[in-house]
């Protein structure tokens, strides 16, 4: 089987690549990626691996790169300027695709527009498999099963400021996090202001602890209650360590800093947004530099309500990892079991809309480089229980 990984010899492509050249169900990875040096080290590390040059906005470097595969890995972000081109290149070519689609408006644009083609062309396209969303979706689906009816379930996602990231993230921030995001509140979607409003105290596990988190804008909160019946209640909420960096987030919306606008510096026109993304990683820089005892990589939680027969039940699931194979890894299982045949649907879906939750918690389970993880139940007391 052949795979290919758009944005294979990035912070988050490299990790899936990782991943997949030591499955024996791979006989060929091809890291598709414009970062030839990048690339160029990477396949030095197993015969599996070759590379090509693309560009994410040209279709017939894409499909070019599609030649015999069997699946797609998109890990090229942001994913609002990228993924539109890269899906219906598969599509097109008729190969199975998998991303870690991160923005809530592309998700839905991916799951609307391209399911028909998708259908058409016989092959299975899996959006939003990462950390969050993707792992977050699955075990939302997981803990759903255990329940007899669902009620609400809320994402809380932190990340550490100082672990590595790619150059998209910037732009996925200012993007999603802040403005006007969804929530789905009894039963329909309203607006909430990100990274404002919301505002809770969660304890995640260690060494992060009780962290405020406000609403945030991502795809959990839009495809959750296209699949997980009877849901009211939707959510995720977040925040960053240190929390000062979610302060200077907010100071640079309220400048005008995340506009699409061009903006004239000597000789040179550029985006506002552009300016800002780079400027966001002296930012990290400075603000990191102030905090020597900042927690490494970043938590998840699910928490899912809802009724066990008639007694109603809290299920939470946590755990820890780093952004890198928290979101990579997961991506790469998709594709595996995509092969595998353990995903049977054809269209454009969100995973708990596709995927088998307990084959992809088992797969999960199996990989190597995360954290602890933890699962916890309350249940109200009534005279039957005791």
């Amino acid at each position: 089987m052949k795979a290919v990984v758009f944005g294979g010899a990035g912070v988050i492509g490299s990790c899936s690549v990782e991943y997949l050249s030591n499955l024996d169900a791979f006989s060929e990875i091809v890291i598709a990626d414009i970062n030839e040096k990048g690339a160029k080290e990477l396949i030095k590390k197993n015969q599996k691996l070759s590379f090509i040059k693309i560009n994410a906005r040209d279709d017939k470097s894409l499909l070019k790169s599609l030649n015999d595969a069997d699946v797609a890995i998109n890990c090229i972000g942001p994913f609002y300027k990228f993924a539109p081109f890269i899906i219906e290149a598969a599509i097109n070519k008729g190969v199975n695709y998998v991303d870690v689609c991160d923005d809530y408006d592309t998700t839905e644009i991916l799951l609307n527009q391209y399911y028909n083609a998708a259908v058409d062309a016989d092959v299975t396209c899996v959006i939003g498999l990462g950390a969050s969303p993707g792992l977050t979706n699955m075990i939302a689906a997981y803990g759903s099963n255990q329940l007899t009816k669902v009620e609400e379930i809320k994402i809380y996602v932190t990340r550490s400021i100082n672990e590595k990231a790619g150059a998209a993230i910037p732009y996925h921030m200012l993007h999603c996090w802040i403005g006007e995001i969804p929530i789905y509140i009894n039963g329909h979607f309203e607006k909430a202001r990100g990274l404002i409003d919301g505002k809770e105290y969660v304890n995640f596990p260690k060494p992060f602890g009780q962290i405020p988190v406000y609403y945030f804008g991502h795809p959990e909160t839009v495809t959750i209650p296209r699949y997980i019946k009877d849901v009211r209640n939707v959510c995720c909420k977040g925040s960053f360590l240190p929390v000062e960096f979610r302060d200077a987030l907010l100071d640079l919306e309220s400048l005008g800093l995340i506009s699409e606008d061009k903006i004239q510096v000597q000789d040179h026109s550029l985006k506002i947004i552009d300016f800002t993304a780079a400027y966001i990683e002296k930012l990290r820089n400075k603000i990191s530099n102030n905090y020597q005892n900042n927690p490494e990589g970043g938590s998840i939680m699910v928490k899912i309500l809802g009724l066990d027969d008639s007694e109603q039940k809290i299920i939470k699931y946590s755990g820890t990892a780093n952004m890198q194979q928290g979101t990579g890894t997961p991506a790469a299982i998709g594709a595996k079991m995509i092969i595998d045949g353990d995903v049977k649907l054809k269209g454009v879906y969100a995973p708990e809309g596709c995927m088998p939750p307990e084959k992809f918690i088992m797969n999960f389970f199996g990989a190597e480089g995360f954290g602890d993880i933890w699962i916890s139940f309350t249940q109200k007391m009534s005279v039957g229980t005791i």
